[in-house]
């Protein structure tokens, strides 16, 4: 009897769960891998929807409400409930394991907040897992993209990951464009799926040239760092150059683009007819891995077969640098994280202001005066003192804020916008200056005072 690879697939939160439900399904269907599931989930009602996944292997952990998609909600839950998971994870991980698949979605707060404390847990048991991690579109919230960049930020760290194998969202719309798109998800779970058991295939298939075995389809995952997946098919007639296909094969895909230099390690196989593999475009496959790949680790199976009619690619690479859309990603969310914040503080200080309503007769300090000559800007101020041994030349910082500010007429702004305005496009810092130089804006008419510590620039 021969001894099949065995995983054990964890789904973590809703994109999760249904990676791994779909996961085992597949395998089920295909009857040529041993896949054990098991999901964990905050959320009660979409662990129950993981139909393939057994009662008995789905751990609810939180409140049961989910975590309101938000990171720190799923790591708190995650931390409170260690020991369960602990328990749990120990549980399903039977000796004969002997690949251990993460599956989740970085823009949620369950499989971002859940993950890294998963893979430490795996890590205190003894050993190492891949995640498998869906990238949020670029069209979705900023709470979205900051639950992936800190998600995949500390699942990278943790030594119990080591692979982290990237589903781009982003090319669903260019792959599966007629399709709904929860038939394009299941698409791309069908893939990850299929890669797995098409190497599991041909490592039990024999070859009459090189061939890859199971021993080395499981050691392939010790290289730290990103990994991708190539699955690549395609009508033998169609392929001229076997190398060039090859070459194609690994960025054609819905995995992050990579850059496959920075590898180091591969695993490939290469199916078609025995039409295909000449001894000069097997010479060019392993040129094209040696002048990709020297000095690395590749393991390279061939399996020529009369009866084909397509030619199929498909491969693993591991120990990649990080991809320029996990690069892409991080930059994002930290620049909508910061507009965002901006937005919540302008908030905050509007509510402080109030309305401005009020029964009682106000007067509006406006003072609008005749424009000022460019000659009244060169007329002498006196030096005003600050502090002891130190003095604020009005006339010489007077003119430079003025011409500053020029640019934000007819503004309205707090007394603190001014300031921080003014700090900005200047080289004055002290507030103590800042507020000699604002009384001085008021008496020459560039600032009106419109209510209690709110100008206009006029």
């Amino acid at each position: 009897m021969i001894n099949r690879l065995k995983f054990l697939t964890i789904g973590l939160g809703h994109c999760g769960g249904k990676i791994a439900d779909d996961f085992k399904k597949a395998a089920m269907d295909k009857k040529g891998m041993i896949m054990d599931v098991c999901a964990i989930n905050t959320d009660g009602a979409d662990l129950a929807t993981h139909t393939n996944i057994p009662e008995d292997n789905k751990l609810l952990i939180g409140s049961g409400k989910g975590a309101a998609k938000n990171w720190e909600e799923g790591y708190e839950a995650a931390l409170q409930n260690e020991t369960n998971i602990k328990a749990f994870i120990s549980r399903m991980l039977s000796p004969d394991v002997d690949i251990i698949l993460l599956t989740l979605g970085e823009g949620g707060g369950t499989g971002s907040g859940v993950a890294p404390v998963v893979a430490e847990t795996i890590k205190e048991l003894g050993r190492t897992c891949v995640a498998i991690v869906t990238i949020p579109f670029e069209t979705e919230s900023v709470k979205s993209k900051v639950n992936a960049a800190v998600g995949i930020d500390m699942l990278y760290r943790s030594e119990g990951t080591n692979a982290i194998i990237c589903i781009e969202n982003d090319k669903l719309t260019a792959y599966y464009p007629d399709r709904l798109l929860t038939e394009a998800y299941e698409k791309v779970n069908e893939i990850a799926v299929s890669t797995f058991l098409n190497l599991i295939d041909l490592a039990n298939l024999p070859s009459k040239a090189d061939r890859i075995d199971e021993s080395e389809l499981k050691s392939i995952f010790k290289y730290p760092g990103f990994a991708t997946l190539a699955n690549f098919r395609t009508q033998a007639n169609l392929v001229e150059d076997v190398a060039a296909t090859l070459r194609r094969s690994w960025n054609g895909s819905l995995f992050a683009e990579i850059n496959p230099a920075s590898a180091a390690g591969v695993i490939f196989g290469i199916e078609g007819p025995t039409h295909l593999f000449t001894t000069t475009q097997v010479d060019a496959i392993r040129r094209t891995f040696h002048e990709i790949l020297a000095g690395k680790d590749v393991m390279l199976g061939i399996y020529p077969s009369e009866h084909l009619r397509w030619a199929s690619y498909i491969g693993i690479l591991t120990g990649l640098d990080i991809p320029k859309k996990i690069h892409g990603l991080l930059d994002k969310a930290k620049t909508e994280y910061q507009q965002h914040e901006k937005t919540i503080e302008a908030k905050i200080r509007s509510k402080r202001e109030g309305l401005g309503f009020s029964l009682k007769t106000s007067t509006v300090h406006e003072k609008l005066t005749r424009p000022t000559t460019h000659r009244e800007f060169e007329k002498p101020f006196k030096s005003v003192p600050i502090t002891e041994g130190i003095h604020f030349d009005l006339s010489r910082e007077v003119p430079k804020v003025i011409r500053a500010i020029e640019q934000y007429k007819g503004e309205t702004l707090t007394h603190e916008e001014l300031i921080n305005l003014i700090q900005n496009e200047t080289d004055i810092e002290d507030e103590k200056s800042i507020a000699k130089v604002i009384l001085e804006l008021q008496n020459l008419g560039f600032l009106a005072e419109v209510r209690k510590n709110v100008y206009r620039i006029v």
